[in-house]
């Protein structure tokens, strides 16, 4: 998404292009990727489905998990424009993606 079909004026540009200048923009304005919440992974080590909507097949993610365990790739070739499979080394842990 552009700078331009952001803002209605100028001076929203404006105020934007400081905000960037100022180091105010986050994560998403400046990567194409989601933020997902994943409410629990189920079993240990069983592959489990994320929905991302990305609207392409990502190409990474980065996780924060909630306990000590590992999240993994799982089948990395059937991913999707809108779906992926994961893996995690325990059971019924909280997850934070971003996908990109």
């Amino acid at each position: 998404m552009s700078l331009l079909s952001r803002s209605g004026t100028q001076e929203d540009l404006l105020r934007r292009i400081a905000d960037i200048f100022d180091h105010k923009v986050n994560f998403i304005d400046n990567i194409d990727c989601k933020i997902i919440d994943v409410a629990d992974t189920g079993t240990a080590n069983v592959e489990f489905t994320v929905k991302h909507n990305l609207g392409r097949i990502p190409t990474a993610y980065i996780v924060n998990i909630d306990r000590s365990g590992i999240v993994y790739d799982s089948n990395r070739a059937t991913w999707t424009e809108a779906n992926l499979t994961l893996k995690c080394s325990v059971s019924n842990a909280v997850l934070k993606l971003i996908v990109f």
